[in-house]
């Protein structure tokens, strides 16, 4: 283990590596990040068969989002069968793609390559679902960035025809080498336009809802200031009662021996009946 650290360092010291990169270039202005992005990254990206042709502003949505990744020798980025995340492009250093036991190797990958884009599109029907597909694991040490499933679908969510288009293209691709099973794909497609169209009824529903909200809360504010207007003008009214009625006790009733105080307001309406304020 100490071997592995001391030799990471001498690497990262002898590539002449920020080890916190991605903060170093927080610290610029978006443009220049921009332009930095656009000059390092997105010629790759652009020759990613899955990105072809796709709107450049798109892609320099991504290529900000993209997170610096390092890997050791023999380090594994993903394992077959794995949830994929991710997807990934490689800056440096080489990449096997090998066999579950590691002894195989079927294709090496070097700078510039972008693999797992497939596996975080949620492409319906895909027979491999969102899994890994293939074992892929550092020759020597490696520099990657990667760039999170929700990171992809947060820019895709601002470019709805691009959306339209990747999944299209991505659906092809693995309709290409048979990785798609299109009843399941029938079924899926049905289910996620059912469920958009019951999403697009409730929002309506909720829309009508506030509205009617709002109506009442409108309705209730102007009835409680006619209310508090008219309990205003009826305290007016008892005070200029009140200061025309002679301050002394009275009695209700003969047989009532209770006294009411000067300093009360009392208003008699009725004979049995007295109202103190």
């Amino acid at each position: 283990m100490d071997s592995r650290v001391v030799k990471w360092f001498d690497y990262i010291w002898s590539t002449k590596q920020d080890l916190d990169e991605e903060s170093v270039l927080t610290l610029l202005p978006q443009k220049l990040r921009m332009e930095i992005a656009r000059f390092v990254h997105i010629s790759v990206l652009q020759k990613v068969q899955l990105f072809h042709g796709v709107d450049d502003q798109f892609l320099e949505e991504l290529v900000l989002k993209l997170k610096f990744v390092p890997f050791s020798p023999g380090d594994f980025i993903c394992r077959k069968g794995d949830i994929g995340r991710q997807m990934y492009v490689v800056r440096r250093g080489k990449l096997n793609v090998v066999s579950d036991d590691g002894r195989k190797i079927f294709a090496t990958l070097g700078a510039g390559t972008v693999f797992g884009e497939l596996s975080i599109l949620n492409i319906p029907g895909s027979r491999n679902g969102n899994r890994r597909t293939a074992n892929v694991c550092a020759v020597g040490y490696a520099d990657l960035f990667s760039l999170s499933k929700e990171d992809l679908w947060d820019a895709l969510g601002e470019y709805p025809d691009v959306r339209t288009s990747l999944l299209e293209r991505a659906r092809h691709i693995l309709k290409r080498d048979d990785l798609i099973d299109e009843q399941a794909a029938v079924q899926s497609m049905r289910v996620s336009r059912d469920f958009a169209k019951v999403s697009a009824q409730c929002e309506t529903s909720l829309d009508i809802l506030q509205q009617h909200m709002q109506r009442f809360m409108d309705d209730y504010k102007g009835a409680f200031g006619e209310l508090n207007l008219d309990l205003q003008e009826m305290e007016t009214q008892i005070k200029k009662m009140a200061k025309g009625r002679k301050k002394q006790p009275f009695r209700r009733k003969k047989d009532d021996r209770r006294l009411y105080s000067a300093g009360d307001i009392d208003i008699l309406l009725e004979e049995d009946v007295v109202f103190r304020f």
